[in-house]
């Protein structure tokens, strides 16, 4: 079931991302299954071109539902060109959910987090993938 509250959400993406701040103007979309949280997304930085999202996910299988939710709120409700977002290199199930997404990664930050390296992916609205409504 999609989630949007957005302090469940932070609550959620804290336990997962130690350091994540929470910024008043953060939008909180996430999924619940049997009542817990399995993956949350928060949207941040909104600059009138792209939007930071923060991302985790625990569950291997996302519904398009919540999917669809996370692609509408940056490029339907914001209108944004891009969302960006740091994943840790070794997040290897999130990068590659972001590719088949139709993100790009642009850069390496080296040595950035306890777990090593963080890449920035970077979607863009001509890039992403259109989930089917069915």
């Amino acid at each position: 079931m999609l989630v949007f509250e957005a302090d469940q959400v932070y609550d959620y993406l804290k336990s997962r991302m130690p350091g994540l701040l929470r910024l008043e103007s953060g939008v909180g979309i996430g999924w619940s299954r049997d009542g817990e949280l399995v993956a949350g997304a928060v949207f941040e930085q909104h600059n009138g071109v792209s939007v930071w999202a923060h991302v985790a996910i625990d569950d291997g299988h996302l519904p398009r539902t919540f999917l669809r939710a996370f692609l509408a709120y940056p490029f339907k409700v914001c209108k944004v060109q891009a969302v960006r977002g740091y994943v840790e290199a070794s997040n290897h199930r999130l990068r590659n959910l972001a590719r088949r997404l139709g993100a790009v990664e642009e850069a390496t930050l080296k040595q950035a987090t306890t777990n090593g390296d963080v890449v920035i992916c970077t979607l863009w609205r001509r890039n992403h993938v259109a989930l089917a409504q069915n």
